[in-house]
């Protein structure tokens, strides 16, 4: 097998792709692609193209503005396999006010897509931590794009009754990313191992409500319904940080 090809540069990036193989660390012991790694790539993505596009993570910094992550509806019809040749995507697909839409897709080496999302993101002013609009600056290099087709959602996860308290997990310095809090897909990761057993979602929704730090603990609280998996990660009082909902 070939190393890694090289991401292109030179077309349209507004439609951002980078191919790339499925790596040993990135798949369990049934030798496929896991969620968490899945996710992961979908954020390496967004980030690979915002870095292409001059308004990446340094940029933004200077500005004292972040994007930051509401909510994601992820579906996956196949998780790739150990060395599969693969390509992620990603599109915007949406600014309104202070919020927008990206899609994020995975296809395999004959083009079919196997794994699409629809993400909502808030901008951030990181002096006041408050939503604000963001300029022209900050979002015309994106484009806008037609959105990719997903099934219809409602807009928040709902929990059901009877959630059952599972083991509490400390915030240690490998779940924080670069915007010094927990990031996105380790509350995933964290809902995963709360469960008694494995599993292989086909549909995933999270709702971020707000960010654990450093020093935190985590109280995951699941019930499961049928097919339907709900984790509600919270705070020792009972206040979400986020809530996962896995479709199996």
């Amino acid at each position: 097998m070939a190393t890694n090809p090289p991401i292109d540069l030179s077309g349209d990036l507004t439609v951002f792709e980078y191919p790339t193989y499925v790596r040993y660390s990135e798949c369990g012991h049934r030798g496929l692609m896991t969620l968490p790694a899945l996710v992961d790539a979908f954020q390496d993505c967004s980030t690979f193209q915002s870095e292409a596009l001059g308004v990446g993570m340094a940029w933004l910094r200077h500005e004292q503005r972040a994007w930051v992550l509401t909510h994601w509806h992820i579906v996956i019809d196949r998780y790739p396999s150990l060395c599969e040749s693969i390509t992620v995507g990603t599109r915007a697909a949406r600014f309104r006010g202070f919020t927008a839409k990206r899609n994020f897709y995975l296809r395999d080496e004959s083009g079919t897509m196997i794994a699409r999302a629809d993400s909502s993101w808030a901008f951030i002013d990181l002096e006041t931590g408050r939503p604000t609009r963001p300029g022209p600056e900050h979002v015309e290099p994106y484009g806008v794009h037609d959105a990719l087709e997903m099934p219809e959602e409602p807009r928040r996860v709902k929990l059901p009754d009877g959630l059952e308290p599972c083991d509490p997990v400390p915030v240690r310095r490998g779940l924080i990313d670069t915007n010094e809090h927990v990031n996105n897909c380790r509350y995933i990761q964290i809902a995963l191992e709360a469960l008694p057993c494995e599993v292989a979602p086909r549909r995933v929704r999270v709702d971020y409500h707000r960010a654990a730090v450093l020093g935190d603990t985590v109280h995951p609280r699941v019930a499961r319904d049928g097919g339907v998996i709900a984790a509600s990660l919270e705070d020792a009082a009972g206040s979400p940080f986020a809530v996962v909902e896995l479709t199996l």
